[in-house]
């Protein structure tokens, strides 16, 4: 049964550059939580810029998998974090001060950024995506413990994947995923969303086939990959596709919220009735129900 659902944010749960969530996302979020399913974001983003998506509603993102899963919340507490070394910051933002079109941001714990490289006329839109808190111009980032970085670059796709190679080239020790236009994560070699689903799964006292997960980009792969109740939007790219076990509407058609609405039903009916169905999406053939022991969990630091 699903006890735990994980969802990533852009283009996932909510078009890229849209202001908030559906209400209809909203209202299905409280409709699992409701039935004692726990719901959080899985995102490259960090909490502070997640309030403004939900418009404060703290109970859609006080536990999650956030920063790529390098900062982990549960009930609104930290439960952990892994920062990006300095030296490895500072030898990305070598490689983007000598590249055109291009900016590199590092978050403070507030979620207020600093960047450097192209300024803000010429970062156009991606300024209001990238700083939901505003940022700050510098000729060199500021030395501060950094767990969020991303990079602006402003040319065309082509140019992207190019400019990519060359950081993975210059910089193995960082992992750099194009989850959105114009943008990539930066984020320590080998780490990943996977991580934290899984720590947080272990932390709730929950096995993996009781967590749900929604993606649509590179950074979902790995976590769609790890959970057997994977799912991905029709939007999603091919790869997130091909390594989810199931496929949704698009998250401009709410998928997530359709699939969300099918996982409350079948929480209520095991709450009812005592019996685990699973929700109507994910069942194949005659859809096996089954007894389910206690749900009784507890959280573990």
């Amino acid at each position: 049964m699903i006890k735990l659902v994980l969802s990533d944010m852009d283009n996932t749960l909510l078009p890229f550059g849209e202001r908030h969530v559906s209400k209809r996302t909203v209202d299905a979020i409280h409709a699992v939580q409701e039935q004692g399913i726990d719901f959080g974001p899985a995102s490259g983003r960090e909490r502070g810029e997640l309030a403004s998506f939900f418009q404060d509603d703290a109970s859609c993102y006080n536990t999650g998998v956030l920063c790529n899963g390098q900062k982990i919340y549960f009930n609104g507490q930290i439960v952990r974090e892994v920062y990006i070394e300095r030296e490895y910051l500072d030898k990305v933002q070598d490689v983007v001060l000598a590249t055109p079109h291009t900016a590199m941001i590092t978050y403070r714990p507030d979620s207020h950024g600093d960047w450097v490289g192209i300024r803000k006329d010429e970062l156009s839109f991606m300024y209001e995506r990238a700083f939901k808190v505003g940022g700050t111009w510098h000729v060199r980032l500021p030395e501060y413990p950094v767990i969020k970085a991303g990079i602006v670059h402003m040319g065309t796709q082509e140019q992207l994947v190019q400019f990519q190679r060359q950081l993975r080239e210059a910089v193995p020790e960082c992992d750099f995923a194009n989850t959105v236009v114009h943008w990539l994560d930066v984020t320590p070699h080998g780490w990943s969303k996977a991580d934290g689903v899984r720590y947080l799964a272990q932390a709730l006292n929950l096995s993996l086939d009781e967590v749900c997960v929604f993606g649509d980009a590179a950074n979902d792969l790995a976590m769609l990959r790890l959970v057997p109740n994977s799912c991905a939007v029709a939007n999603a790219s091919d790869e997130a596709k091909a390594s989810a076990r199931y496929h949704i509407p698009a998250c401009a058609d709410d998928g997530v919220a359709w699939a969300l609405e099918q996982i409350a039903q079948a929480g209520r009916t095991y709450n009812q009735t005592g019996v685990e169905v699973m929700p109507r999406f994910m069942v194949q053939g005659d859809g096996a129900i089954r007894r389910c022991g206690s749900r009784e969990r507890r959280f573990r630091r």
